[in-house]
Protein backbone atom coordinates (compact mmCIF):
# COMPACT_ATOMS: atom_id res chain seq x y z
CA UNK A 1 0.00 0.00 0.00
CA UNK A 2 1.50 3.30 -1.10
CA UNK A 3 0.56 5.80 1.59
CA UNK A 4 0.78 9.57 1.79
CA UNK A 5 3.63 9.40 4.30
CA UNK A 6 5.80 7.39 1.87
CA UNK A 7 5.04 9.83 -0.94
CA UNK A 8 5.82 12.84 1.25
CA UNK A 9 9.06 11.35 2.57
CA UNK A 10 10.36 11.34 -0.99
CA UNK A 11 9.57 15.03 -1.45
CA UNK A 12 12.11 17.81 -1.02
CA UNK A 13 9.94 19.77 1.42
CA UNK A 14 9.41 16.80 3.77
CA UNK A 15 13.10 15.89 3.91
CA UNK A 16 14.12 19.56 4.25
CA UNK A 17 11.69 19.97 7.14
CA UNK A 18 13.05 16.90 8.92
CA UNK A 19 16.65 18.08 8.36
CA UNK A 20 15.72 21.54 9.68
CA UNK A 21 14.20 19.97 12.80
CA UNK A 22 17.31 17.85 13.41
CA UNK A 23 19.63 20.81 12.85
CA UNK A 24 17.52 23.06 15.08
CA UNK A 25 17.51 20.43 17.82
CA UNK A 26 21.28 20.11 17.71
CA UNK A 27 21.88 23.87 17.71
CA UNK A 28 19.37 24.66 20.45
CA UNK A 29 20.63 21.77 22.57
CA UNK A 30 24.22 22.97 22.26
CA UNK A 31 23.19 26.54 23.09
CA UNK A 32 21.19 25.51 26.17
CA UNK A 33 24.11 23.39 27.38
CA UNK A 34 26.73 26.09 26.74
CA UNK A 35 24.67 28.85 28.36
CA UNK A 36 23.95 26.72 31.43
CA UNK A 37 27.63 25.73 31.65
CA UNK A 38 28.72 29.37 31.33
CA UNK A 39 26.28 30.36 34.08
CA UNK A 40 27.69 27.71 36.43
CA UNK A 41 31.27 28.79 35.73
CA UNK A 42 30.37 32.48 36.12
CA UNK A 43 28.69 31.81 39.46
CA UNK A 44 31.65 29.85 40.76
CA UNK A 45 33.91 32.78 39.82
CA UNK A 46 31.50 35.31 41.42
CA UNK A 47 30.90 36.89 38.02
CA UNK A 48 27.47 38.30 37.22
CA UNK A 49 26.20 36.98 33.90
CA UNK A 50 23.40 39.50 33.65
CA UNK A 51 20.43 38.49 31.52
CA UNK A 52 21.65 35.06 30.49
CA UNK A 53 18.25 33.65 31.48
CA UNK A 54 16.61 35.63 28.69
CA UNK A 55 18.71 33.93 26.03
CA UNK A 56 18.52 30.57 27.79
CA UNK A 57 14.72 30.60 27.91
CA UNK A 58 14.48 31.38 24.18
CA UNK A 59 16.81 28.50 23.34
CA UNK A 60 14.91 26.21 25.74
CA UNK A 61 11.57 27.17 24.17
CA UNK A 62 12.89 26.31 20.71
CA UNK A 63 14.54 23.10 21.94
CA UNK A 64 11.29 21.93 23.51
CA UNK A 65 9.04 22.78 20.55
CA UNK A 66 11.46 21.46 17.92
CA UNK A 67 11.68 18.28 19.99
CA UNK A 68 7.91 18.12 20.14
CA UNK A 69 7.61 18.45 16.37
CA UNK A 70 10.37 15.89 15.79
CA UNK A 71 8.73 13.51 18.25
CA UNK A 72 5.53 13.83 16.23
CA UNK A 73 7.47 13.09 13.04
CA UNK A 74 9.02 9.91 14.37
CA UNK A 75 5.93 8.99 16.42
CA UNK A 76 7.93 8.87 19.63
CA UNK A 77 5.94 11.59 21.39
CA UNK A 78 3.94 10.84 24.52
CA UNK A 79 0.59 9.34 23.62
CA UNK A 80 -2.26 7.73 25.47
CA UNK A 81 -2.13 4.29 23.91
CA UNK A 82 -1.34 1.84 26.70
CA UNK A 83 -4.62 0.02 26.01
CA UNK A 84 -3.88 -0.17 22.28
CA UNK A 85 -0.41 -1.58 22.96
CA UNK A 86 -1.77 -4.37 25.17
CA UNK A 87 -4.59 -5.37 22.80
CA UNK A 88 -4.48 -8.14 20.23
CA UNK A 89 -4.52 -7.17 16.57
CA UNK A 90 -8.02 -6.66 15.25
CA UNK A 91 -10.86 -4.30 14.47
CA UNK A 92 -11.22 -2.82 17.97
CA UNK A 93 -7.49 -2.08 18.20
CA UNK A 94 -7.55 -0.34 14.82
CA UNK A 95 -10.63 1.70 15.83
CA UNK A 96 -8.93 2.82 19.06
CA UNK A 97 -5.80 3.76 17.10
CA UNK A 98 -7.93 5.92 14.81
CA UNK A 99 -9.62 7.56 17.82
CA UNK A 100 -6.20 8.26 19.35
CA UNK A 101 -4.87 9.73 16.10
CA UNK A 102 -8.03 11.82 15.64
CA UNK A 103 -7.69 13.23 19.16
CA UNK A 104 -4.01 14.02 18.50
CA UNK A 105 -4.95 16.00 15.39
CA UNK A 106 -7.87 17.74 17.09
CA UNK A 107 -5.86 18.78 20.16
CA UNK A 108 -2.88 19.76 18.01
CA UNK A 109 -5.07 22.06 15.94
CA UNK A 110 -6.70 23.57 19.05
CA UNK A 111 -3.27 24.31 20.55
CA UNK A 112 -2.04 25.60 17.19
CA UNK A 113 -4.97 28.04 17.04
CA UNK A 114 -4.12 29.23 20.55
CA UNK A 115 -0.50 29.68 19.46
CA UNK A 116 -1.70 31.83 16.54
CA UNK A 117 -3.65 34.01 18.98
CA UNK A 118 -0.61 34.31 21.26
CA UNK A 119 1.56 35.21 18.27
CA UNK A 120 -0.91 37.91 17.17
CA UNK A 121 -1.13 39.26 20.71
CA UNK A 122 2.67 39.46 20.89
CA UNK A 123 2.80 41.30 17.56
CA UNK A 124 0.28 43.87 18.80
CA UNK A 125 1.79 44.37 22.27
CA UNK A 126 5.45 44.34 21.19
CA UNK A 127 6.82 43.04 24.51
CA UNK A 128 10.53 42.59 25.11
CA UNK A 129 12.77 41.03 27.74
CA UNK A 130 13.91 43.40 30.50
CA UNK A 131 17.72 43.23 30.11
CA UNK A 132 18.51 42.55 26.45
CA UNK A 133 15.20 43.87 25.04
CA UNK A 134 14.77 40.74 22.92
CA UNK A 135 11.21 40.62 21.53
CA UNK A 136 9.19 38.03 23.46
CA UNK A 137 7.83 36.80 20.14
CA UNK A 138 11.26 35.28 19.31
CA UNK A 139 10.84 32.56 21.93
CA UNK A 140 7.08 32.22 21.81
CA UNK A 141 7.00 31.84 18.03
CA UNK A 142 8.46 28.40 18.68
CA UNK A 143 5.00 27.40 19.94
CA UNK A 144 3.46 28.37 16.62
CA UNK A 145 6.13 26.55 14.64
CA UNK A 146 6.27 23.41 16.77
CA UNK A 147 2.52 22.97 17.05
CA UNK A 148 2.01 23.70 13.35
CA UNK A 149 4.60 21.18 12.21
CA UNK A 150 3.53 18.58 14.78
CA UNK A 151 -0.12 18.93 13.75
CA UNK A 152 0.89 18.55 10.10
CA UNK A 153 2.67 15.26 10.87
CA UNK A 154 -0.31 14.02 12.89
CA UNK A 155 -2.67 14.94 10.06
CA UNK A 156 -0.61 12.93 7.57
CA UNK A 157 -0.53 9.94 9.93
CA UNK A 158 -4.29 10.19 10.55
CA UNK A 159 -4.96 10.24 6.81
CA UNK A 160 -2.80 7.14 6.37
CA UNK A 161 -4.53 5.46 9.31
CA UNK A 162 -7.98 6.14 7.86
CA UNK A 163 -6.87 4.88 4.46
CA UNK A 164 -5.35 1.75 6.02
CA UNK A 165 -8.50 1.14 8.08
CA UNK A 166 -10.66 1.51 4.99
CA UNK A 167 -8.53 -0.84 2.90
CA UNK A 168 -8.38 -3.51 5.60
CA UNK A 169 -11.73 -3.41 7.37
CA UNK A 170 -14.30 -1.66 5.19
CA UNK A 171 -13.33 -3.60 2.07
CA UNK A 172 -13.24 -6.82 4.12
CA UNK A 173 -16.77 -6.18 5.40
CA UNK A 174 -17.99 -5.29 1.89
CA UNK A 175 -16.39 -8.45 0.49
CA UNK A 176 -18.03 -10.59 3.19
CA UNK A 177 -21.44 -8.98 2.52
CA UNK A 178 -21.17 -9.76 -1.20
CA UNK A 179 -20.35 -13.42 -0.47
CA UNK A 180 -23.30 -13.92 1.90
Amino acid sequence: MDNLENKLEKSFIWSALVKFLRFGLIVSNILVTLIAFAAVIARSLDYNLLGYEEILIICAFWLYMLGSAYGSYERSHIKADIIVIMMKEGLLKDILSLVRDTLSVFLGIVFFLWAIQLFQWNLINDQATPVWRIPVIVGQSSLLFGLGVGSFFHLVYLYDGIKRFYLIWVKKIQFNDKND
